[in-house]
């Protein structure tokens, strides 16, 4: 008698228990062969065909060969090869210039660059000026006149503009070994921007500024910074550190800004941009 009971059309409870096993089943089914299979962190999302064959084990094709590759983001198109060299020192100072005559208002003197946020190029070395423009001219560095500028030029008239500064004397100094703190003194220096300069920052990953942009060291392409405006230099390490400006190649530049705070690119900015017997002082 209880078995008939329970099995009674009248009784609803069995087709309750069945109906919420298979519910359950088919939620099971849905959420771990669908949902789990289809949608994974840093995957492409699949077809339901290929999340099915994902969960019971099949191989599926494979999607990251047939994906779009990303974007190659080159912060370059100079490389520093025998032949990009043998242009550079193939230019003419005279033609330079005779060149230059359009750039040496900004670049050679205060008069039209009273905030200094334009460098001077006085002393330059010339590997730094034609990478530059190299730079503009693709495009890979961003400012609307010397873009133009840039593009006008010619691989010889970079050549022959950049030997003109180069030849040129200014406030730019050269990279002297003899103003480099010796042995240990450079972590021992009292001002942070020194400390900067010439140890760095061992603790947040950051080489000497030094190291390429003197005093004393050196990088190709890199430009020495002592006597240059402290204004540009201010701006360009703002630029590095927020993205803007991102021609530096390793993004050794990028990655190093980032790591400073507004004050200590200021002093460092400072640091560079002061005259010749305050950066004698890093010494003591």
């Amino acid at each position: 008698m209880p078995n008939k009971i329970a099995f009674s059309p009248d009784n609803p409870w069995p087709r309750i228990g069945w109906g919420s096993f298979a519910s359950l089943v088919l939620m099971s089914t849905l959420f771990g062969f669908v949902i789990l299979s289809r949608y994974q962190e840093n995957s492409e999302t699949l077809s339901l065909f290929d999340a099915i064959c994902r969960a019971v084990g099949i191989p599926i094709r494979n999607l990251q060969a047939e994906s779009a590759a990303p974007t190659l983001r080159v912060p370059t198109d100079l490389a520093w090869t025998r032949v990009t060299l043998d242009q550079i020192r193939a230019g003419n100072v005279q033609r330079g210039e005779f060149i230059a005559l359009n750039c040496a208002a900004c670049h050679e003197g205060s008069t039209a660059n009273p905030s200094h946020l334009i460098p001077t190029l006085n002393g330059m070395e010339a590997e730094v000026i034609f990478k530059q423009l190299a730079d503009y001219r693709s495009r890979k560095r961003l400012w609307g006149v010397m873009e133009a500028i840039a593009q006008a030029l010619t691989i010889q008239d970079s050549a022959d503009v950049a030997a003109y500064f180069s030849s040129r004397t200014g406030q730019l100094q050269a990279n002297l070994p003899g103003r480099v703190p010796e042995g240990g003194r450079a972590f021992r220096q009292s001002d942070p921007a020194a400390r900067l300069a010439f140890a760095g920052d061992q603790q947040r990953g950051i080489p000497p500024c030094s190291a390429c942009h003197g005093p004393g060291g050196f990088r190709l392409g890199a430009p020495p910074l002592t006597g240059q405006y402290a204004a540009y230099i201010e701006r360009q390490l703002a630029s590095f550190g927020q993205g803007i400006r991102n021609n530096d190649i390793y993004e050794q530049m990028r990655a190093i800004a980032r790591q400073l705070t507004p004050e200590e690119m200021k002093a460092v900015a400072e640091f560079y941009g002061s005259p010749a017997p305050e950066l004698r002082t890093a010494n003591n």
